[in-house]
């Protein structure tokens, strides 16, 4: 049968075909994630979401540091619009909003005072950029952001992404700026999509922690050009290096963390790819500060996708970890639009631990 002869059935069966891509996908997500749904948001606050400052596109992947013990400082992107409606004739407005600074309240984790930054400075070869993926870390009297560093490609309505590069920045709250200071430069070639690179200082020197598989860890060695060398590459063992047996990378999720005074706490990710989309898993791993390698790791997922606020499950990304008093505090992505908190007790946490064998 030749459609193009019948031009209302043709039209009728498109409307119908976007109906089903529209919608199939929400419909099994809202069946396979109800359970989890309800259990994740009794354990779980909101900080920012869909209009919080005014933003549509809501908050998310957010970066945090404890400023005092009265006091949490929080980065995070905003979106003009929603990604999801970013398309078409809205592709310009693609990763479009400015980083946004909460200050937290320890005890009820409330947000105090919120800044929408107003300066992004560059000091680097970049046209039409975006940032995300706020992390947050100290450096001496700094408080420095590692953060994915996007250049965009305008066709028509089309966006593209022209590079994906893993850039170091400096926040000022006093002059309400973020200043992108560089993309910093390693001793091997990089790869087309560069990010999750984390960051500590250590022993008056600066750690850039490269990735999992296999296990790179590089020092600081020019400050003026941000320049890198490798001091430790090794192939570690598959229980973390495919923790999850889904066959898929395994990255960073957040900056080391003071868990003791041996170890730093570090969460990792692995996706799953489900019917409804990426799906989201996250252990915690314990590096040792003498060795630099990571020591003992979860025995399971601290935390899944499945239940996260948002158009699709699946996307519950942690991106920050503060640790305050007994608890350990885990900053998120939900959906690319919301930022929550989840506390877990550092005792219940520790019970988790294996080593990595």
């Amino acid at each position: 049968m030749q459609i193009n002869k019948w031009p209302t059935v043709k039209k009728v069966g498109l409307l119908l075909l976007n109906l089903f891509y529209d919608l199939y996908i929400p419909v099994i997500a809202l069946v396979t994630r109800f359970i989890p749904y309800i259990r994740h948001r009794r354990k779980s606050n909101v900080i920012a979401k869909p209009g919080t400052l005014s933003f549509a596109g809501g908050l998310y992947n957010p970066g945090a540091l404890k400023l005092d013990q009265q006091n949490i400082i929080l980065l995070a992107k905003s979106q003009k619009i929603p990604w999801f409606n970013a398309v078409r004739a809205n592709s310009k407005y693609y990763l479009q909003g400015s980083p946004v600074v909460f200050i937290l309240n320890t005890n009820s984790l409330e947000s105090a005072q919120s800044v929408v930054i107003k300066n992004v400075i560059t000091h680097i070869d970049a046209d039409d950029f975006a940032i995300e993926d706020l992390r947050l870390f100290r450096w001496g009297d700094k408080i420095m952001i590692n953060h994915t560093l996007i250049s965009k490609l305008h066709e028509g309505q089309t966006v593209h992404l022209k590079s994906v590069s893993s850039a170091i920045s400096v926040l000022s709250l006093s002059e309400n700026s973020v200043t992108i200071l560089a993309v910093p430069q390693v001793d091997f070639p990089r790869r087309a999509v560069e990010k999750n690179w984390i960051y500590a200082e250590h022993q008056s020197n600066l750690l850039l922690f490269y990735s999992i598989n296999p296990f790179k860890v590089l020092i600081l060695k020019d400050r003026d050009t941000f320049s890198f060398e490798t001091v430790i590459n090794k192939t570690l063992s598959k229980q973390l290096t495919d923790p999850g047996g889904f066959g898929t990378l395994v990255s960073f999720s957040t900056n080391p963390i003071n868990f003791d005074d041996k170890f730093w706490l570090v969460i990792i990710h692995q996706i799953n790819n489900k019917l409804t989309g990426r799906c989201y898993y996250h252990w915690a791993i314990l590096i040792d500060k003498k060795s630099l390698l990571p020591v003992l790791m979860t025995k399971e997922p601290i935390f899944n996708g499945m239940g996260a606020r948002g158009r699709r499950p699946g996307i519950r990304y942690i991106s920050s970890v503060v640790k305050n008093g007994d608890d350990i505090l885990f900053f998120a992505g939900e959906g690319d639009v919301y930022v929550t908190v989840t506390k877990k007790r550092v005792q219940d946490l520790q019970k988790m631990f294996v080593r990595i064998l």
